[in-house]
């Protein structure tokens, strides 16, 4: 099934350039408008397809902050002493998933 879009600078349908996302090679999903040499991103990623498996842990919130922003991760100390791995929001500064690499101790 092709998914509709629309050029965002001349509104010319975009529809049939639609390039699925292929992370092995670092191709983005998307379309592209020639006119305008222009990338749009697809916004609500690939198409679900039958034979699609669920990885634990995405698409969901668990990689939200309270204030709505993606975490990142982060590395050395942060809060509670200790260096190693941790997540931490950008936005609001907050830590979580702290671990100790237990070769710095």
């Amino acid at each position: 099934m092709s998914r509709s879009a629309e050029c965002p600078k001349c509104g010319a349908d975009i529809s049939d350039s639609y390039q699925s996302q292929e992370d092995d090679v670092g191709i983005s999903g998307g379309w592209y408008c020639d006119a305008c040499d222009l990338g749009v991103a697809d916004q609500d990623g690939p198409e679900p397809h039958d034979d699609d498996v669920m990885i634990s842990g995405t698409g969901d919130s668990s990689h939200l902050c309270a204030c709505g922003t993606p975490y990142e991760m982060g590395y050395g100390l942060a809060g509670g002493g200790g260096i190693g791995p941790y997540m931490y929001c950008p936005k609001c500064a907050a830590i979580i998933n702290k671990s100790i690499d237990p070769e710095m101790t």
